[in-house]
């Protein structure tokens, strides 16, 4: 499972859960393709946005079947939270994912080193993915932007927005949530760069 890279599900009351949880944090308000580097830190954002891939690559290595420990060191709790629900709630309905998600890029956002609560950054993670989901073999997979329609066959080119936080002023960095991102978000996101 990759909450961050899924379609949703047709059960009416498991769409509900993984639209909810899809963005684990709910919405973000507008993006800025800036960054900027805080002069009270020691780090920089280039040193954090690689720190923030290779936190994007522990969660892309995680068996999707399965919880997030509670102790995981590259999430944060509430991340952690919303996800374990996720797969209990998967599991729970008996929907089994088959495919896979490759990762085609990644690229900045927005870097806030002086953000309320301390330093947090957005990047964009741009794949494509041929996860499906089945229960009791049948495909109930729909489209994440609207639950009631079937998501079509084949691969699909996906966007997300990822935000991670750092808790020791840049030193490391946790996931914290994730956006699937449509329609003119989307199409905005520089993928195609």
């Amino acid at each position: 499972m990759r909450l961050h890279t899924r379609p949703a599900v047709a059960t009416a009351s498991l769409a509900a859960v993984l639209m909810v949880l899809a963005g684990c944090g709910g919405e973000s308000e507008g993006t800025d393709t800036t960054t900027s580097a805080s002069s009270s830190t020691t780090y920089d954002d280039e040193y954090a946005y690689a720190e923030a891939k290779k936190v994007d690559a522990k969660f892309q290595a995680h068996d999707g079947s399965k919880p997030l420990p509670t102790d995981t060191e590259w999430a944060t709790d509430s991340f952690i939270k919303g996800y374990n629900e996720e797969v209990q709630a998967q599991n729970d309905a008996g929907v089994v994912e088959k495919g896979k998600v490759t990762i085609t890029g990644t690229h900045p956002a927005e870097s806030r080193p002086d953000a309320p609560g301390g330093w947090d950054l957005t990047m964009y993670q741009c794949s494509v993915s041929t996860i499906r989901y089945f229960k009791d073999g049948v495909d109930v997979t729909v489209r994440q932007e609207d639950p009631s329609e079937p998501l079509p066959k084949g691969p699909h080119d996906n966007v997300h927005l990822l935000s991670f936080t750092s808790p020791d002023d840049g030193k490391t960095w946790q996931l914290d949530e994730s956006q699937y991102l449509y329609g003119d978000r989307a199409e905005e996101a520089p993928c195609d760069e």
